[in-house]
């Protein structure tokens, strides 16, 4: 797919986010009702496995109006960003501001080659938290708006860029990939020749559904769409994302696991709401 390499992994494990100096956003409770805690961390979760830390690491968390965690730059989150800023480029557009990760590490001279950042970030709340930070840490062009990254991209092609960013999601749900997939392939048509756009966790997702496919394909073709009506309980949009699986193979053993595969992952990347 030109523009969007959906293989690219950014949980790629790397050591490489330690090496780049980072500034955090300063602990402190806000007007708003959001609040920033520091922590200094000794162990962490990383892709679903605890580890120690090899030093102390200080962390930014930052907290919802009603108290529940709503952000954190934890080394699992540090990982990320670093990966994907070692992809990003020039011209850069960001969806979602986040604890201001993403842009540190993808700018000239740290992890990445960008050149200038435009963020468009929703919440005025987070922008006025961040946005102090993020300015004090880059010396490279940043304009910030509060604004919907969506009815953004849905607008008129007036600036191509070389990288579009968006991680404007709070979970890593297979059941999102036709939403990431429709803001994708808006994000494509604002890109500059060889531009690339990146979507925060994309392959963990597919991943997410290849498991699930896996786990369907091997109910007997029988009792599969009982397998999904049990399954809508928890999670009725994941089924959803299941039932063209079923549809396409209705009355069929998946005898080569591997292909079928293939055909869900073709799927998963494709489909949109």
């Amino acid at each position: 797919m030109p523009g969007f390499e959906p293989d690219f992994d950014d949980t790629e494990w790397t050591e490489g986010w330690r090496h780049v100096p980072i500034v955090q956003v300063p602990p402190g409770a806000h007007p708003s009702g959001y609040r920033v805690q520091r922590h200094i961390l000794q162990q962490a979760d990383v892709f679903g496995r605890r580890y120690r830390l090899s030093s102390p690491l200080d962390c930014a968390f930052l907290y919802d109006p009603d108290g529940r965690l709503w952000m954190s730059n934890t080394p699992q989150e540090r990982m990320m960003m670093y990966n994907n800023g070692c992809r990003s480029y020039g011209r850069v557009l960001v969806g979602g501001l986040g604890l201001g990760l993403y842009p540190q590490y993808a700018a000239m001279g740290a992890a990445g080659e960008a050149t200038s950042f435009t963020i468009v970030e929703h919440s005025a709340a987070i922008r006025a938290i961040v946005e102090p930070t993020l300015r004090e840490s880059l010396s490279l062009p940043l304009e910030i708006e509060t604004g919907d990254i969506e009815q953004w991209l849905s607008g008129p092609v007036t600036t191509r860029y070389d990288t579009i960013f968006v991680d404007t999601w709070d979970t890593l749900d297979a059941a999102l990939l036709p939403t990431i997939n429709a803001l994708r392939d808006l994000a494509l048509l604002h890109l500059a020749p060889h531009g690339r756009a990146l979507m925060w966790g994309y392959r963990w997702m597919v991943r997410l559904f290849e498991e699930a496919c896996r786990q369907l394909l091997a109910v007997s073709p029988s009792e599969r769409r009982g397998w999904l009506t049990a399954g809508e309980r928890a999670s009725a949009s994941a089924m959803a994302l299941l039932t063209p699986v079923v549809d396409h193979f209705q009355g069929r053993a998946a005898e080569d696991v591997d292909e079928a595969l293939a055909w869900c992952r073709h799927y998963a990347i494709h489909c949109v709401e």
